[in-house]
């Protein structure tokens, strides 16, 4: 398995990124980043319940329910350490509101909770918003975002929030020349807006894959933030959205096209302190030989990007491969899971 000769022919065999071998730049220097041994690991059960965005974001697990639904008497946002255990229980839930569902949920640096979402009232009447759990792990704070709907979000420490989605028109319809990346305070609600789909160079050419606010599939529209930037990857398109919290400024770099066909899947996504982005991919064109592997985002001189295998992370699904999910990062720490039992790994 150490042999990247073997790790080739491996994912040929399953037809991973077969059309374009270069991507996996085994002869480039960058690409010799082999996985350290875990640092930590811990049993966390509620990795194998399969919410709808559980993921690690800074210092916790965060697991929100499969549809998203929320109830007025008992917690419905999960937070757990990472020794296994429940740090926070949140209860969602607004006044007046006869449904609430959560679209996702972050924490920011310092431990501060978020989560998007939408409320129905008693006249039928639907408002999206972005709210902050106190520390009685209720709503404390709230910004109404009507009529952009958050699919993703990210919190950083100034109390501002960062959110990826969509917004609709007053029939009911996406308005696809809106931002689709804005960010929010709670004391001055919207700041920013930016990424308008419709202005990119090939935006036309990827009309119907920016449509989907989630992304086509989960997974294949991730926003991550640290303490320095802003990340928004769509795997779909090849857009990578990096906004400067110094600078200021935004930048988008292109990153070669992953795999069209259906059974390829970005699996894990992860923003190290550091800056460094890495994701996890699955490949089950195959099904036989189903192959998964850890992957990191290499720079060129041109301005474009790539994505290269993590040595000794390639290979068959559950089998040679070490990677069966990259849950996130936990500061400069990856945190993975080896196989579908619950367990978490930490490495550098």
């Amino acid at each position: 398995m150490k042999d990247l000769k073997w790790v080739t022919l491996v994912l040929a065999v399953a037809g991973f990124w077969f059309s374009n071998p270069s991507l996996l730049a085994q002869n480039e220097p960058a690409t010799q980043i082999n996985l350290a041994e875990p640092s930590h690991q811990a049993q966390l059960s509620a990795v194998l319940e399969g919410g709808i965005h559980d993921y690690w974001d800074k210092k916790y697990l965060i697991t929100v329910p499969d549809i998203g639904a929320m109830v007025p008497d008992r917690p419905g946002v999960i937070l757990y350490d990472r020794y296994g255990v429940v740090a926070r229980q949140a209860t969602v839930w607004l006044d007046g509101a006869k449904s609430v569902n959560v679209k996702d949920a972050a924490v920011s640096p310092s431990g501060s909770l978020v989560v998007a979402g939408w409320a129905l009232n008693k006249d039928g009447a639907v408002a999206t918003f972005i709210a902050e759990i106190g520390s009685d792990d209720r709503v404390r704070r709230i910004v109404r975002t009507t009529p952009f709907t958050a699919t993703y979000v990210c919190a950083l420490d100034d109390g501002t929030v960062w959110a990826y989605g969509f917004e609709r028109d007053s029939h009911d319809m996406l308005v696809e020349s809106a931002p689709r990346l804005r960010q929010y305070s709670f004391e001055k609600g919207r700041l920013k807006s930016m990424l308008d789909p419709s202005t990119l160079p090939d935006g036309q050419a990827f009309r119907e894959t920016w449509r989907p606010a989630q992304g086509r599939y989960l997974g294949e529209v991730s926003l991550r933030c640290n303490s320095q930037t802003v990340v928004l990857y769509h795997g779909g398109t090849g857009d990578l959205v990096e906004f400067d919290l110094k600078e200021n400024s935004m930048q988008l770099t292109k990153v070669t096209a992953l795999p069209g066909h259906k059974t390829f899947h970005i699996m894990g996504f992860a923003l190290t302190e550091s800056g460094d982005i890495f994701a996890s991919f699955h490949d089950a064109s195959n099904l036989k030989a189903p192959v998964s592997g850890l992957f990191r985002l290499r720079r060129d001189n041109s301005g474009g990007a790539k994505w290269v295998a993590v040595p000794g992370t390639a290979g068959l699904y559950l089998k040679d491969s070490p990677i069966q999910k990259l849950w996130g990062a936990d500061g400069d720490s990856l945190v993975y899971s080896r196989l579908n039992d619950g367990r978490l790994y930490w490495t550098k």
